[in-house]
């Protein structure tokens, strides 16, 4: 198994790669930031959009206190 250092990599790269930044309404840039938790032996992941590593830190704080399962996705249309 590798183990990436995501500190080191952000570190190192000035931009990611197009598809994991995107435009939101007003044309501000939004980055695709991986999350990481526990559940039982096992670790798991998932993905959010946030302006910056500060805002996703601060998105998985809201989190912590109001995340609710909305229902199961059954399909993803493009835009």
């Amino acid at each position: 198994m590798s183990v990436i250092s995501f500190d080191k990599l952000r570190d190192t790269r000035e931009q990611p790669d197009a598809q994991f930044v995107r435009k939101d309404e007003h044309g501000q840039a939004m980055y695709l930031f991986a999350l990481e938790y526990e559940m039982g032996p096992s670790t798991w992941s998932a993905m959010i959009w946030a302006y910056s590593f500060e805002d996703a830190e601060r998105r998985v704080k809201a989190m912590r206190g109001s995340l609710a399962v909305c229902g199961q996705m059954h399909a993803s249309i493009g835009a």
